[in-house]
């Protein structure tokens, strides 16, 4: 599914996170695809801004993607979440959006599971790698370093309405 096959009557997961390195566009793009393959419409802001070069277009080519999001997946790897991915939480966050959390660094970089706990306590659920063997729970779901999440990623956008009605053919 590609950005030009989404219309604004069809609810999309936003996907925010960083997409400044080669290896963070690679990322993007597999787990966007990945997730299309199993009937999600995903906005890729990667995709949708790309050829756009003035700073107010790529704003508010963002912004449209989160006022027909009807959820959130954000990456949050690195020391610190990627500012504007950070943004687009606060943005979806305030407008009451599922926001779910994927951290497949396990480098901890904040006061709270590794992470900042303002971004923590907006997410519906975090999925996390760790080098601590852990437990999850209803709202963290922990991941091995290096471990392919998908199947776990899937079960918990399966669990959230918001997610849910970004399937194919479930737009009612």
């Amino acid at each position: 599914m590609t950005m030009t096959a989404l219309t604004s009557t069809a609810p999309w997961i936003y996907f925010a996170g960083p997409l400044f390195t080669q290896g963070e566009a690679i990322f993007n793009e597999s787990l966007a695809n990945r997730l299309r393959s199993q009937g999600y419409q995903i906005y890729l802001p990667q995709e949708a801004c790309a050829g756009i070069t003035d700073p107010q277009a790529l704003f508010a080519t963002c912004m449209r993607g989160l006022e027909g999001a009807s959820a959130v997946l954000v990456i949050l790897d690195g020391p610190d979440a990627d500012s504007g991915s950070c943004f687009e939480m606060g943005v979806a966050y305030a407008k009451e959006l599922p926001i779910v959390g994927l951290r497949t660094d396990f480098r901890g970089s904040g006061e709270h599971m590794g992470l900042n706990l303002m971004l923590t306590h907006s997410c519906v659920h975090l999925l996390i790698s760790t080098l601590e063997e852990r437990s999850s729970t209803d709202r963290v779901t922990y991941l091995r370093p290096g471990q392919d999440g998908l199947a776990e990623l899937l079960t918990v956008l399966r669990s959230i309405p918001g997610a849910e009605r970004a399937r194919s053919g479930d737009w009612g």
